[in-house]
């Protein structure tokens, strides 16, 4: 495996301005880019996780790993679910920022074992332990970053360098204060936030860019406008708003804010105009971000007295909806190849975003329908989690590195 320290050979272009790339041959292909092995991990813990959440909450286990289990199911969903495909995406994206290669090899490998030591350690070791074991990751993505940024004299590592340490703190905080349901559920809150702040800030540019390109290439006569003053607005009145919800779910004054936001978050979803779309691909990068304009409109809703909608429905459609989906509609563009067999691999992708959205549909409608409560959430945890178990079995192939976003 190459160093780390080398440069892109001459030969070796980006595929597109959004993710760079440089095809690898086969051997090796597994550590050739961090996407690979960090994506499959956080798709086989969330196929892993949900079900095994489904069988703690019917079986009435009150603890695990030190914490109450409640809090232990959103510590691995926010902590532990996000944080690899974060770093699968800023980390294979590095060529393009840095004109370096990206990390691979035996630095990517200790990585993912950091990641797994996170998930396993605090379930047998003591605290002190298994605080160690929640800030590696993202602490070790933070140094990564950094030497990129150093290295290749670029600033766009700086958003993952304000990310990740967020992510430590937050995870450190929401294991320390685990036993403090108010508490735990702030750090929760600050997790998803982080989350949902990405996904407006890199899907605003991401998905109009690719429905732009879609569109013209097909000779509409309107496309997406360029990035401009009116998405930094839109981003500005969602970074009031999100911290307000962490810190106040409930007061008036957030679901005003979220409420402005969700609106603002809405009619920039409706300039990019992804009805006029006929790929599916990017139709699902469009229903991950419009499932972010429903997380932010219920959230306000569920901010008023009287309103009806539970902030459990609220913070589902955050998370199992605009997460959920958004980060799989990514992974399936970047990580599907059109190699031999990777045609299946994209009809797999296809029928997991399918279910994605449907298992989030179901478990943010549960709450709302009290009666059938559990049915729903089985019924939803089931679609949601096999829609990544069909996400990871499309990415258990030794196919040719080839990047598609």
């Amino acid at each position: 495996m190459a160093p780390q320290s080398r440069s892109l050979p001459a030969n070796a272009t980006p595929i597109s301005p959004a993710i760079g790339g440089i095809k690898r041959p086969t051997d090796g292909w597994w550590l050739a880019v961090a996407f690979r092995p960090l994506f499959l991990a956080a798709a086989l813990q969330a196929a892993a996780a949900v079900p095994l959440w489904i069988w703690i909450y019917t079986s009435g286990i009150a603890e695990v790993a030190g914490l109450p289990a409640m809090t232990w199911h959103a510590h691995e969903m926010v902590f532990g679910f996000l944080p690899p495909i974060m770093a699968g995406y800023l980390l294979s994206a590095t060529p393009n920022w840095s004109g370096r290669l990206p990390t691979a090899g035996r630095p990517l490998a200790m990585l993912v074992g950091l990641w797994l030591a996170g998930r396993l350690v605090p379930l047998v070791a003591p605290l002190p332990l298994a605080l160690v074991a929640d800030a590696a990751f993202p602490l070790a993505v933070s140094a990564l970053l950094l030497r990129e940024m150093r290295l290749g004299r670029s600033g766009q590592s700086r958003h993952g360098l304000m990310l990740f340490p967020v992510l430590a703190a937050a995870a450190l905080a929401h294991r320390l204060l685990g036993n403090d349901p108010e508490m735990a559920a702030v750090m929760a809150r600050t997790g998803i936030a982080v989350a949902a702040l990405l996904i407006a800030a890199v899907g605003g540019r991401l998905v109009p860019s690719l429905t732009r390109n879609a569109l013209a290439g097909r000779g509409a006569e309107r496309v997406p406008a360029p990035y401009g003053r009116f998405d930094i607005f839109v981003l500005l009145a969602t970074s009031v708003a999100l911290p307000a919800w962490v810190l106040a779910p409930d007061a008036l004054a957030t679901g005003v804010l979220l409420a402005g936001a969700g609106l603002l978050q809405l009619a920039r979803l409706l300039r990019w105009r992804g009805w006029l779309l006929r790929r599916g691909d990017i139709l699902a990068l469009h229903a991950g971000y419009a499932w972010l304009v429903a997380g932010l409109l219920l959230a306000a809703l569920s901010a008023l007295p009287h309103s009806g909608v539970p902030a459990d429905s609220a913070l589902h459609a955050l998370t199992a909806g605009a997460i959920g989906s958004m980060t799989l509609a990514v992974m399936s563009r970047l990580a599907t190849t059109r190699g031999p067999g990777g045609h299946a691999g994209q009809r797999l992708c296809a029928v997991a975003l399918l279910l994605v959205n449907a298992g989030a549909l179901l478990r943010v409608a549960a709450p709302l329908l009290p009666e059938h409560y559990l049915h729903l959430v089985g019924s939803g945890a089931a679609l949601w989690s096999f829609a990544y178990l069909l996400f990871a079995l499309a990415q258990i192939r030794p196919f040719r590195v080839n990047f598609h976003i």
